[in-house]
């Protein structure tokens, strides 16, 4: 069987740690990933978050057979504004430190931009030097996860420091820790260009590094024509083989975390028909 999970702010209408709670009910998902500060941003600062909100969270998704797979606090971690990054760094912590509150095993996040916005692609990011700063910052946050007893998941992807099956293993063997895993999206290392050889990218993942993988995204997308550009659709109307990437789910990772990235509304409920069973 598949752990289906989905975004909490992908669920329509969901304004409350209850309605999320008694709309994933109703589409028969049982894990979401929630990122406060896409879902609930007036709550969701490092400085508000608390025990006390985590425990409130968990008891009334608890009421409705839901569980936190992922507690996302996506953040620009290589910021170029030392200020900005140290500020979104005590952020990741303050999730690291009260994850256990919402019952979350991990929290996650991509790894940057050099660029103060990450939804630019540049060249910059893959440099040496990029990296560098790269692997410092997640080298501390999995130091203070060892300490709070939280993982680390970090999300490669063709547009930050780290951006392909190669660079994502080369982290991982330097940066040796249990707290250091993935949350592995093959879509996100794809492009308009290269986009066919899906599959083969999926399954080099899995070959690298599948005893890393805390969780995985199904984001399924189409080529726009005449743009060279990916879009991300809700599950069922793009050219995914979605099948194949959860076989490789089921073959290395039994029972992890399948995150339907993407997927609104009434969407969630056929890919919980069409794959809860698969």
């Amino acid at each position: 069987m598949i752990n289906i999970a989905v975004r909490g702010h992908d669920v329509p209408g969901a304004d409350s740690f209850a309605s999320l709670g008694t709309r994933l009910e109703g589409f028969g998902v049982h894990s979401v990933q929630l990122a406060l500060p896409r879902q609930f941003p007036r709550i969701a600062g490092g400085d508000l978050i608390n025990p006390g909100m985590g425990q409130y969270c968990r008891r009334v998704l608890e009421e409705h057979s839901v569980s936190v797979a992922v507690l996302g606090c996506y953040i620009n971690m290589i910021h170029p504004d030392p200020a900005r990054r140290e500020v979104l760094l005590r952020q990741f912590e303050a999730y690291l430190r009260h994850a256990h509150s919402f019952g979350a095993p991990l929290v996650a996040s991509e790894t940057g931009s050099v660029l103060p916005e990450p939804t630019t692609r540049t060249e910059e990011n893959f440099t040496p030097e990029a990296y560098a700063r790269a692997r410092d910052s997640i080298a501390r946050l999995v130091a203070y996860g060892e300490r709070m007893g939280t993982m680390v998941g970090i999300e490669p992807g063709i547009n930050h420091p780290i951006y392909s099956v190669e660079r994502t293993k080369h982290l991982l063997d330097e940066i040796d820790s249990p707290y250091l895993g993935v949350v592995f999206d093959p879509t996100s290392l794809v492009s308009a260009s290269n986009y066919r050889h899906q599959i083969d990218y999926a399954r080099a993942g899995f070959d690298a590094f599948a005893d890393r993988i805390l969780a995985v995204h199904v984001r399924d997308y189409r080529i726009l024509p005449g743009r060279e550009q990916v879009q991300p659709c809700d599950n069922g109307e793009g050219i995914m083989d979605v099948e194949s990437v959860l076989d490789l789910v089921k073959e290395y990772r039994p029972m992890v975390a399948v995150v339907f990235e993407e997927t609104r509304g009434d969407a969630i409920g056929r890919v919980v028909q069409r794959y809860a069973d698969f």
